[in-house]
């Protein structure tokens, strides 16, 4: 650089045209806390954690439900996640939103997350109260780590189960009662 260069950025300096810090104030990413990595958000019926080998079988894993009607509630559900490169004392909440109109139908107290090794992966494993769907549409949980911060979500959608003719008939056949051929 010349003189006159530095002489320049010198003016621009002092006379506040630029801040000497400029990212004070501002959140980005270079002044947001770290985040753990999301290695799995998971929805499914059931978590079951062998005990001796520490291994986690998803049973029913689902990412849409069929309801006969609406409202409705559908339940045995549980959601399964898996994060990593993060350690210390933390806290993780959901809430579970409709998403045509992005209104919170339930939201859940914090619970304490505690990791000592950022280079291991963490799996949590929470049961989830029924959910509430109001009419067909698609609904997310959002996973929020230490209060303010969405780190994923898990989307599932409500849908109207409809009956094909096939099962109508074969219902009907049903309520008939035993049929007698006749020669």
């Amino acid at each position: 650089m010349t003189g006159g260069s530095i002489g320049f950025l010198r003016t621009l300096i002092s006379s506040n045209h630029y801040p000497l810090y400029p990212f004070e104030g501002r959140v980005t990413f270079m002044t947001r806390p770290l985040l753990p990595l999301v290695q799995a958000i998971i929805l499914c019926d059931r978590v079951y954690k062998d005990d001796e080998t520490r291994k986690c079988v998803l049973a029913g894993t689902f990412n849409q439900i069929p309801l006969a009607e609406f409202p409705c509630e559908y339940q045995p559900a549980s959601l399964y996640l898996n994060l990593s490169d993060f350690s210390g004392h933390h806290t993780v909440s959901f809430r579970f939103k409709r998403l045509a109109d992005d209104s919170i139908i339930e939201q859940s107290p914090e619970f304490p997350l505690e990791h000592s090794d950022r280079r291991e992966h963490h799996e949590c494993i929470f049961e989830l109260p029924p959910m509430e769907f109001s009419e067909p549409g698609r609904y997310t949980w959002e996973v929020i780590f230490n209060g303010t911060e969405v780190i994923g979500t898990a989307d599932v959608e409500a849908v109207l189960l409809e009956h094909s003719n096939h099962e109508e008939n074969h219902e009907e056949e049903l309520n008939e009662g035993p049929q007698e051929e006749q020669n």
